[in-house]
């Protein structure tokens, strides 16, 4: 296990080197998670000899690829195929915290190889899906040396790519309802927006949105909208010195007594004591 803190960040990450012994698995080259300023980019002007998959949990990064560029927010997940040239990063005065894998082996780069052919490089994780205890797990098991660890990590990493696949070629070229609405919170999240204004941009009625995200997120538009709220606060805690009175008005809290309460809700502490344990 590597893990350090630099000018952009922090990263941790293992190195799977025994490859000659998986190579008929689903195995993998490299795991590992970052949460990184806007010093991150990376530029692979000729791809990678290997897939990617970048799986965001906070903040907003991005990728150019194929003349596209993506947005990468909490709960996407990003394909990027192998030997396809790309650049990726935290976007402009930014934060963003992500984990990354680069499957390998035989089975994993034959199955990735086909899932590329549907040209679908962005889906949207299901909220259902351990994914970031299936990270952290794959990179507890990349650090190990014991004889059945090949077959453990094989297990979860093809666990892992069905599931991806199957939410990369479930969007069928368009965007489901959950995800306009999520495209609108992530571009209003920072005003006063209300549930009213996020139906009215679909032209719908509040109660149908409603219905409808819950159905297809597991939780109301509201709760999404405060929770995506948090994760920046957490952000601006961690990287800035802003008062919590200007990171409620940047993000859209009512008040700084309204993301205090919100914050205890979720999190379990203040915005004063996280910034506390959290501040490197």
């Amino acid at each position: 296990m590597y893990s350090t803190n630099g000018g952009f960040g922090q990263v941790r990450l293992s190195n799977l080197l025994h490859t000659h012994s998986n190579q008929h698995l689903f195995s993998l080259f490299q795991v590992g998670w970052h949460k990184c300023n806007d010093r991150y980019r990376i530029s692979r002007f000729h791809g990678g000899e290997t897939h990617l998959l970048l799986f965001t949990l906070r903040g907003n990064g991005f990728l150019r690829m194929k003349g596209k560029r993506y947005n990468l927010t909490a709960g996407t997940i990003a394909f990027v195929p192998r030997n396809i040239p790309c650049s990726y990063g935290t976007v402009s005065g930014g934060l963003w915290e992500f984990y990354w894998i680069h499957p390998n082996g035989d089975l994993a780069t034959t199955f990735l190889d086909g899932i590329s052919r549907s040209e679908q490089y962005l889906a949207l994780g299901c909220v259902d899906y351990p994914y970031e205890r299936r990270l952290e797990s794959l990179l507890s098991l990349c650090a190990q040396t014991e004889p059945n660890t090949d077959l453990l990590i094989s297990q979860q990493v093809s666990e892992l790519l069905h599931h991806v696949s199957m939410q990369l070629t479930d969007l069928s070229g368009n965007s489901s309802f959950s995800q306009r609405a999520i495209q609108y919170i992530e571009q209003h999240y920072a005003q006063k927006t209300t549930v009213q204004e996020i139906a009215d941009s679909l032209f719908v009625s509040v109660p149908h949105l409603i219905r409808v995200f819950k159905k297809e997120m597991g939780y109301t538009p509201h709760e999404f909208l405060t929770e995506y709220r948090l994760n920046v606060v957490t952000h601006y805690l961690e990287f800035g010195d802003q008062s919590v009175e200007t990171i409620a008005e940047q993000t859209g809290f009512s008040s700084s007594s309204h993301l205090i309460s919100s914050f205890r809700k979720l999190y379990g502490c203040t915005p004063v004591q996280y910034r506390e344990m959290t501040k490197v």
